[in-house]
């Protein structure tokens, strides 16, 4: 592609007049270039100018914000950070430091920093250092001369055009990332670090303090100063006092309790809550009143400054904290007798398997599906009666999502019918914003939480909180910002973000004595009134929430207590003997619903299908209304395998429903346009009411069970899985009638049974387990679905005991012939049937059959 006209002219003029000023290049060079690469540097809803604040560090003058940053749509693609012509960006690190803690802080793939007279291509995703050369990370180098000849590359890269049609993600996804570090994994990383250092600090100062209040203690001091570090960045607070409390030679702990309280004077949140003046919150009265180390503190803040700090908090976004915070709160600090910490992962995490974070793409598309849909013809009256409530919120992921929708929204509704509401926005060099008021009206009018985690009903304060005042340091201008009636900042959100258990209210001590419960367990379960608590109460009253979103808890039958089990079957006829947390919330969920209301959330997909859950799925066909299933690749949580699914439902029954499924080579999912298949209620029939992707195949099975008798194999069989190692020992071996072959090697196949490896094993559970592994005959089943979408079976009458992926059966009716039943289970008809019914079997990871399924 030949340059255009104008960039011959950029050149030719840069040759015969180079700007002394920034403000020069930025006029008369950047811009006219980036117009040639397609963009239109007057909307600012493609490229967006920032105001040039500067501050002094480390002798350094240095920008606040990038220049520049490039937008379509939604989403923001990379900055570009430009200087003077006298700079050598080259060999100069110190810009290159700077434009890659822009861009690494925002997680975005490059960033681009140029005088015009050069040019160079970032590669954001390495932790930036200050120590770094400039060339560090550095993907593409021109001088200005080379334009022309580079032209097509740069188009190719950097147009409006190729950003729109992906080309920066392809383009760096075929770069090496070996070492890269994430801005979250590096925050967490050091967050961890601080909670660590503070923990053995305060509890060896502050001996009488419990384990729950040191967790407390160590919590808020971190989030205080990261929220002031993040104002002063956003200029919200004076540049730099963290650090000058920091100094050394002063009480660190005493200068911040000053900051603290100033900064309860001026903010309104549970943040900072010392005073007896009345609010929703209960005042801190125990911060104050303990002793820091100022060597740890120095420390921590020490390491949120440039050039220390790899982090530029002016770009730093409330959903990249939320993934931090969301991963650091699995963990809980534990003291023993003696006084000495140490970090644990909460038992509720480890029977989960750890915290996996939902990506803000699966959050984007839930709030659109449920509170767009809502807000779809809607007027700014009828949104302010919308509540949103995430009932397991963590670090507010989902809540943030749903008020920064929402916030969206309302600008994009006074921007066309401006006159009407030219009170709830203003102008800003930057464009149109809404009023502090106004955003600080819709997140305690609209948004609501609850979740089981003292700590993380703070954080999710937090991330709000820190959304509502995303670029209110800059559209100020400097000057004072809108203070609301009671003279501070902040909405208090008390009233919205709850501390308590969604799933149990007080009658879960019906019939006994709450003073029989110490005070551990009464924190443990924590019962939540949803019809007499403040603020809930009168949404409850009035009909409940519009939208209930989130990512419920994963918590196996098996790892819930007893008493907490009988609860819920006792509260919730629709669940069957083996269940999850996760439908729990689901049904628990529904029941806060409003009539109109939608509940979008993302779990396990086992329900749509598994035996155990026909009840539920019964309850959801004919009390409720299915609307809309994605069933997502396994790779949508990172580093954990698991199949689930987005699901919006209703409480208004409905003859039809959405449904999709991602392609098995689908790498990362695109939830944008995807297409869906509409499948009708009447074919969940009785009594499975399976929710099922291929129609065709229910179809299929209800005409064959309409003209022959159909019986389940569990109806004239008996079997049992396949053992792990904790139901049986190794012995040397077969020695007694209680010693058999174990197979340790080797696979079922379509009519045939490989042995590769044995042992002798004994068994531990003889009498229930015995009678699998007599020499009789039976019919092996492997486990595992093979890719020609095949289940095979096998035969045997030896005396063996089997591995987990080898499931055996055995007949118990004379009237059926083993053989005759191996015949059936290999049939192609059989294993389309089983596999296109159920959910288990076409999961994208580990495809399996099911016992209680066959």
């Amino acid at each position: 592609m030949t340059a255009p006209d104008s960039v011959y002219e950029l050149i030719e003029k840069f040759d015969r007049h180079k700007p002394g000023s920034e403000t020069e290049v930025r006029i008369q060079f950047v811009d006219p270039l980036f117009s040639a690469l397609g963009w239109d540097i007057r909307d600012k809803r493609q490229v967006r100018h920032e105001p040039s604040v500067k501050v002094q560090e480390a002798g350094i003058e240095r920008s606040k914000r990038p220049d520049y940053s490039f937008h379509i749509g939604a989403r923001k693609h990379f900055y570009v950070e430009t200087k003077q012509p006298h700079h050598n960006l080259q060999r100069n690190a110190g810009p290159a430091f700077q434009l890659r803690r822009y861009g690494w802080s925002e997680n975005l793939a490059v960033s681009i920093l140029t005088d015009f007279e050069e040019f160079c291509v970032y590669d954001c995703r390495y932790r930036p250092n200050q120590n770094d050369r400039a060339e560090e990370a550095r993907l593409r180098y021109w001088t200005y001369d080379s334009y022309i000849d580079n032209w097509p590359e740069l188009t190719a890269k950097f147009s409006y055009q190729a950003v729109a049609e992906g080309a920066l993600e392809r383009w760096t996804e075929g770069e090496k990332l070996r070492g890269a570090v994430s801005v979250d994994q590096a925050f967490l990383g050091d967050m961890e670090i601080w909670r660590e250092m503070l923990a053995a600090d305060i509890a060896l100062r502050n001996q009488q303090l419990s384990q729950r209040d040191l967790n407390m203690l160590v919590q808020r001091a971190i989030d205080r100063i990261i929220f002031l570090r993040i104002a002063e960045d956003r200029n919200l607070e004076s540049y730099g006092r963290l650090r000058r409390a920091a100094s050394d030679g002063k009480q660190v702990y005493q200068e911040l309790k000053l900051l603290f309280r100033e900064a309860d004077d001026k903010y309104n949140s549970g943040l900072f809550h010392f005073g007896d003046e009345p609010r929703n919150s209960h005042p801190d009265r125990l911060s104050l009143t303990i002793d820091i180390g100022s060597g740890e503190l120095q420390h921590i803040i020490n390491r949120l400054y440039f050039p220390r700090s790899p982090y530029e908090f002016s770009v730093l976004p409330a959903d990249i904290l939320g993934q931090v915070y969301e991963r650091f709160l699995g963990k809980v600090i534990e003291l023993n007798a003696g006084g000495a910490v140490r970090i644990e992962q909460k038992p509720e995490v480890r029977k989960a398997g750890g915290v996996y974070y939902t990506p803000t793409y699966i959050v984007d598309y839930i709030v659109e599906n449920t509170v767009g849909k809502l807000l779809a013809d809607a007027t700014p009256e009828e949104a302010e009666k919308l509540r949103v409530l995430d009932p397991a919120c963590g670090s507010g992921s989902f809540l943030t999502g749903a008020y920064q929708y929402l916030l969206d929204w309302h600008l994009d509704y006074y921007r066309k019918h401006d006159k009407q509401y030219r009170n709830r926005r203003r102008e800003t060099a930057d464009g149109m914003i809404l009023t502090t008021a106004e955003k600080r009206r819709i997140l305690q009018n609209n948004i609501y939480g609850v979740d089981l985690d003292q700590n993380a009903v703070e954080v999710s304060k937090l991330s709000l909180l820190l959304k509502m005042l995303e670029n209110e340091g800059d559209a100020t201008g400097g000057q004072t910002l809108m203070f609301s009636a009671g003279g501070r900042i902040l909405p208090d959100l008390s009233g919205n973000i709850k501390w308590g258990n969604s799933l149990i209210g007080s009658d879960f001590y019906s019939g006994e004595q709450m003073a029989l419960f110490d005070l551990e367990a009464l924190y443990k379960v924590k019962p939540f009134d949803w019809d007499s608590a403040d603020g809930f109460g009168d949404i409850m009253r009035s009909g409940g929430f519009d939208a209930v979103i989130g990512n419920p808890p994963y918590i196996p039958i098996e790892s819930m207590d007893d008493e907490q089990r009988k609860y819920y079957q006792r509260k919730f006829p629709q669940l069957e003997r083996k269940y999850d947390s996760s439908v729990i919330f689901i049904l628990a969920g529904l029941s806060k619903l409003s009539s109109k209301g939608l509940l979008g959330f993302i779990s396990s997909i086992t329900w749509q299908t598994g035996t155990n859950y026909g009840k539920l799925r019964e309850y959801l066909v004919s009390s409720a209304g299915i609307r809309k299933l994605v069933n997502l690749p396994f790779n949508v949580f990172k580093d954990a395998y698991v199949d689930t699914g987005i699901y919006v439902l209703s409480r208004n029954r409905r003859s039809d429903y959405l449904i999709y499924q991602f392609d098995k080579k689908e790498k990362e999912p695109s939830l944008v346009g995807i297409p869906y298949r509409h499948v009708s209620m009447h074919l969940m029939n009785e009594p499975d009411y399976k929710i099922v992707l291929e129609p065709e195949a229910v179809e299929l099975l209800n005409s064959i069970v309409e003209r022959i008798t159909f019986r389940r194999l569990g109806d004239f069989t008996i079997s049992t899985q396949g053992l792990s190692g904790s139901r049986f020992r190794r012995v040397s071996g077969i020695d007694d009638s209680d010693s058999y072959p174990f197979l340790e090697k080797g696979q079922v196949y379509r009519y045939d049974f490989q042995i590769a490896e044995t042992s002798v094993v004994t068994l531990e559970d003889k009498q229930s387990l015995k009678v699998f592994y007599e020499p009789q005959p039976k019919v092996l089943f492997r486990r595992l679905v093979n890719r020609q979408d095949r289940l095979m079976a096998g035969f045997t009458s030896r005396a063996m005991v089997f591995k987990k992926d080898v499931n055996p059966f055995i007949v118990t009716d004379g009237n059926w012939n083993t053989k005759y039943v191996l015949g059936i289970l290999n049939s192609r008809l059989i294993s389309y049937l089983y596999i296109k019914t159920s959910s288990i079997a076409t999961k994208n990871d580990f495809r399996q059959t099911t016992l209680t399924e066959l």
